[in-house]
């Protein structure tokens, strides 16, 4: 036998399974709802026309309104 005929190193051992996620818990909209008291309550979030142009630099070119 010559050295060249040397078996393969072991291949190494497969990670073991994760765990399944757990399911996400089902939530009404009626207990959905922040209390006041939270404190990751953002009362300064916007939404709307002030969001796209803080966060995407938007332009309003023209306001159309609707009678």
């Amino acid at each position: 036998m010559s050295a060249s005929s040397a078996a393969p190193a072991p291949a190494a051992p497969a990670p073991a399974p994760r765990p399944p996620a757990p399911e996400p818990r089902s939530v009404s909209p009626e207990d959905d709802i922040p209390e006041d008291d939270d404190p990751d309550l953002d009362e300064s979030a916007l939404s709307g026309k002030e969001l796209l142009v803080r966060e995407l630099g938007a332009t309003v070119l023209e306001e159309i309104a609707n009678e």
